[in-house]
């Protein structure tokens, strides 16, 4: 043990917050990338299980403080994404009764987006990115998130608009991109639901 010191101490009488790890650095859009990415290598991702009902994984996202999750099977398979506005806007009552099923039957798996539908962009495109190229990324693909993958295909890291915003103060507003006429009609009945 001789080749170790002992590291000085302070009292805490004058300490009475957390510090904030988005005010650390001050960012703006020409910022690296890397200072958004929530990297799975040192952060334990948000997971949630499939079958998880819609009441509890609301429950669990904000007792959390999290807006999204990863969805997963029991075998820690990633199969998707789900987010807040999936378990209390109008997706829950189109799918409950596209299903003929009670709002309390349906579970995390009936309303998460899948895997399929999902972008994402390896990490080492992102090491030489900025804030600004990762913002018009997910403008371009009306996405809140992107994931990230590493150079053997597994999950790395996720960035979402939401951590942008909040860590360069500024209002992100994405809009949700329709691939066909049903999702047209989707998101101008979504925004039209929101604005009443």
């Amino acid at each position: 043990m001789g080749e170790f010191k002992k590291i000085d101490t302070v009292e805490l009488k004058g300490v009475y917050q957390f510090c904030d790890h988005f005010d650390s650095d001050k960012l703006a859009l020409s910022s690296s990338a890397l200072k958004v990415v929530t990297d799975f290598t040192r952060r334990t991702p948000q997971v949630i299980l499939k079958d998880v009902d819609v009441d509890h994984a609301l429950f669990m996202m904000v007792n959390g403080h999290v807006r999204s999750k990863l969805v997963i099977d029991h075998d820690d398979t990633f199969l998707g994404v789900i987010n807040s506005k999936d378990l209390t806007g109008r997706k829950v009552l189109t799918v409950a009764q596209k299903r003929n099923q009670s709002r309390n039957d349906l579970t995390v798996e009936d309303l998460m987006t899948k895997k399929s539908e999902l972008r994402a962009m390896p990490y080492s495109m992102v090491e030489n990115a900025q804030i600004g190229d990762v913002l018009e990324t997910l403008k371009e693909l009306g996405q809140q998130h992107i994931l990230l993958t590493d150079n053997t295909g597994n999950l790395r890291g996720m960035i979402s608009a939401s951590d942008i915003a909040r860590s360069l103060h500024i209002p992100v507003n994405i809009l949700q991109k329709a691939h066909s006429f049903k999702e047209i009609f989707e998101i101008i009945h979504d925004k039209e639901e929101v604005n009443t």
